[in-house]
């Protein structure tokens, strides 16, 4: 599989029903990465490491504390297959599939539909480094050379966008107006600003191109 046959998408996850085979490390990953996005999180697996047991006694997930059947399938939109048995998790790929149902088997990218990139979060800002399955460590290594450049000033213009971007579409109808308006806000300047740790000023800036465009 080529990275080009790949389609990136961010799913909304509050309402899907997600299950993770497994329960040591690459699981808490997974569960972790899962819970983060509201998802609901069904986990089967024998054993679980300390921090996943903590969980599942919080509450934070349900927890089956077994083998895999092929019946907790049943109802599920997403699966994660991350048991450390490579022939379970090619199985469960494979059941995964027949029912259509989106899954990633951690060790096995020919069998996964779908992969989870490596992701920099900075507030409402989000970015995923994704190899296709082909060597999730140098997806990491990039992501880890990016987090140093992305500061936390990209959350707060990233918000700040966000609240104008509501009076933007409501004054500025025409999609051409709106389009040449972020271009004059959202300025290779302010990128550079912001990589250089100065958000107050990148904030001034973003606000003082708002007021200057939006009073002619």
């Amino acid at each position: 599989m080529k990275s080009a046959d790949l389609y990136p998408i961010y799913l909304k996850l509050e309402e899907r029903k997600c299950l993770v085979v497994g329960g040591g490390a690459v699981a808490r990953r997974k569960i972790r990465g899962l819970l983060e996005c509201g998802a609901p999180v069904t986990v089967v697996s024998p054993d679980l490491t300390p921090e996943l047991w903590a969980a599942a006694t919080e509450g934070k997930f349900c927890y089956n504390r077994r083998e895999f059947q092929a019946g907790d399938l049943d109802g599920q939109q997403i699966v994660v297959a991350a048991t450390g048995d490579f022939e379970l998790n090619a199985q469960i790929a494979r059941l995964c599939r027949r029912r259509a149902i989106p899954v990633n088997a951690v060790d096995n990218p020919g069998l996964s539909t779908f992969f989870v990139p490596s992701v920099i979060r900075r507030g409402p800002l989000c970015i995923s480094i994704s190899t296709g399955g082909s060597s999730p460590l140098l997806a990491r290594r990039i992501r880890e050379d990016l987090e140093e450049e992305l500061g936390p000033g990209f959350a707060e213009i990233a918000v700040l966008l966000g609240e104008i971007r509501h009076r933007i579409q409501e004054r500025l109808t025409d999609e051409k107006e709106r389009r040449r308006f972020w271009e004059q806000v959202v300025t290779p300047e302010l990128i550079a600003l912001l990589k250089s740790g100065a958000t107050e000023n990148a904030r001034k800036q973003v606000k003082a191109a708002c007021i200057s465009l939006l009073s002619e």
